[in-house]
């Protein structure tokens, strides 16, 4: 691994002293040698003192490792610092003479230290450029001043260009594989193009770049009892700023309602672009949940994703998205069903004119399409029912999620996508064309 090392020293010339005559010195006479009462410790002092008046610290900008398509892992260090350390961290950016970005990871007193901190939500296929940074105190400005090391870059992958090292087969493609995926097209099709850990938790994140610029799929995962669970895949569109789909289960036993309540607040999606993603809001309009936060309640980890930028879009608020649209969300929760059978959801939006608040495109449109599937013991599907919900995106005064009911079918044909695509044919053809209620 290679490193950039940067040392600041904080000193004063001494003066030169003026040219005298030539004088005979007098011979130096023997002195006894100081005891521990004789000024033991002397030199001791005095070093402290300089030590505490002048400024060293020598900074270390490590390369970047753990590249992918949107995150990367920073390295730095620093040592022999001699006076007060009260932050450390790294500037950031995507030109060496325009760092903006910062990431703070707060006081440190040590006199040395490594550190390493994530950097996420980038743009696949740019490159970065950073440097360590670390706040230490200054006695000839009698302030803090940052002292910086030098500046170290790295190039997000791009998704077939400099392709990452894969992940292992179980992290593969297996989140793109559950019954209610909508088909997608890949630019890799056989594993993800990048990973990264949750802002909670010990789990991954994993992102997969498709044919279209434009568009990312994001799958994110939490752990439960030692066991690794996915909460939701979702395709995010970068000129909308949000999900065009959400896809996830519902399973009493396999997703919980443990009352973990809502835990956290809204917050960037470390597998997404930050240019892709938007938390505005208006008067009128809420950030409305696309998988509900009440559908994730098994711990803190799995519902703090649901706040995630990503999983929410601009929904009318009165009489909408806290009316019919969550009696139709507290249904679903409901009935979620348990044993051997699972019910399959993809919440999604349509964007049917060009309404937008502050640059920011409005949906038309709100849907929910739900599949009930059915296993014998063998973990073979037995049989599947569906239906699907739609809503324009305004007030429904006094009206009951019933009168928005249709067929997945229909859904289908207004959004473009394929749901369902890994049900086997002969029970999804059925499924897709009900329009009759679940429960």
């Amino acid at each position: 691994m290679a490193a950039l090392v940067v040392s600041l020293s904080s000193c004063t010339a001494a003066p030169q002293p003026q040219q005298e005559p030539k004088q005979e010195e007098p011979q130096p006479q023997p002195q006894p040698e100081p005891g521990p009462e004789q000024g033991q410790g002397t030199r001791d002092e005095g070093q402290k003192q300089d030590d505490e008046t002048t400024l060293k610290v020598d900074v270390i900008t490590w390369d970047a490792a753990n590249v992918t398509s949107t995150s990367a892992t920073l390295s730095g260090s620093y040592e022999n610092a001699t006076t007060e350390v009260r932050d450390h961290g790294f500037y950031w950016g995507t030109s060496e003479d325009a760092l903006t970005g910062q990431l703070a990871l707060d006081s440190n007193p040590a006199k040395a230290a490594d550190f390493e901190a994530e950097l996420t939500s980038l743009e696949p296929g740019t490159t970065y450029y950073f440097r360590a940074y670390v706040t230490v105190w200054d006695p000839s400005s009698n302030s803090y001043i940052d002292v910086e090391g030098p500046v170290s870059s790295f190039t997000t992958t791009g998704g077939g260009d400099n392709p990452p090292t894969p992940p292992s087969p179980e992290e593969s493609l297996q989140y793109l594989g559950c019954y209610e995926m909508p088909a997608i097209s890949l630019k890799d099709p056989s594993h993800a193009s990048g990973s990264g850990k949750e802002r909670l938790g010990s789990t991954n994140w994993y992102n997969y770049l498709t044919t279209d610029d434009n568009q990312m799929v994001v799958s994110h995962t939490y752990t439960y009892y030692g066991k690794t669970y996915r909460n939701w895949t979702a395709l995010v569109d970068k000129d909308k700023k949000a999900a065009l789909w959400n896809a996830f289960v519902m399973h009493d036993d396999a997703y919980p309602d443990n009352d973990c309540g809502r835990y956290g607040s809204w917050k960037e999606d470390p597998g997404i672009p930050s240019s892709w993603q938007s938390c505005f809001s208006s008067s009128g309009y809420s950030r409305g949940h696309m998988v509900a936060s009440n559908y994730r309640q098994a711990n803190a980890d799995a519902n703090s994703q649901t706040f995630y930028y990503t999983n929410q879009a601009l929904q009318y608020q009165t009489t909408f998205n806290d009316g019919v649209w969550n009696n139709l969300e507290n249904a679903v929760v409901a009935n979620a069903p348990s044993g051997r059978d699972t019910l399959y959801v993809v919440v999604g939006l349509l964007y049917e004119d060009n309404y937008k608040l502050s640059g920011v495109p409005v949906p038309s449109h709100f849907y929910k399409c739900l599949m009930k599937c059915s296993f014998n013991t063998s973990g073979e599907m037995t049989s599947a029912k569906g239906c699907a919900y739609i809503f324009t995106n305004e007030a429904h005064s006094k009206m009951a999620y019933s009168e928005g009911i249709t067929t997945i079918d229909a859904i289908e044909k207004r959004s473009g996508f394929d749901f369902y695509t890994n049900v086997p044919k002969e029970l999804q053809d059925a499924a897709e064309s009900s329009s009759k209620s679940l429960w």
